[in-house]
């Protein structure tokens, strides 16, 4: 059940590109700091074939983000890109993918602290509005926290 990646005139599975990936295209990057220190990790990119007419739509690329991890298993994760070409470096891309743990993190904090995930509705406006004031209060929650160490 591995996506499919559009690449020229067929679908190619992702594990199938990455595994055409020549050597010298992986470089070891950190996706940031964790709890046990920088997690490092090989990552690759490759430009993907798209079709693109304007000259707006040739400023935007399509790629694929391949992390491969350091241990015997060499376990690949993968991500579509689609983002400027001018701003479509590695190093960028690998840092955009590391804040996915951020954000997760911040998602378990609210549901912990501000009760994220007890919403027990019926409609989706209902969902929507206590979605929209569970986050707004952890995001005040931090503010406050971060103001209180700031003057500590």
């Amino acid at each position: 059940n591995e996506p499919l990646w559009w690449q020229g005139p067929t679908y190619v599975r992702a594990q199938r590109i990455a595994q055409s990936v020549p050597a010298r295209a992986w470089q070891r990057l950190s996706a940031g700091a964790g709890a046990k220190g920088e997690r490092l990790y090989d990552w690759a990119l490759i430009e993907l074939c798209r079709l693109q007419t304007s000259a707006e739509e040739r400023r935007f690329g399509h790629y694929l983000l391949v992390r491969r991890s350091l241990d015997e298993k060499r376990e690949h994760a993968y991500y579509l890109v689609y983002a400027p070409r001018s701003q479509a470096s590695k190093q960028a891309l690998v840092k955009v993918a590391g804040r996915r743990w951020q954000i997760e993190t911040s998602f378990e904090a609210a549901k912990g602290e501000c009760g994220l995930d007890q919403y027990e509705v019926r409609r989706w406006q209902g969902w929507y509005r206590h979605i929209t004031l569970a986050l707004l209060a952890h995001a005040v929650l931090v503010t406050l926290s971060a103001r209180s160490k700031k003057n500590a």
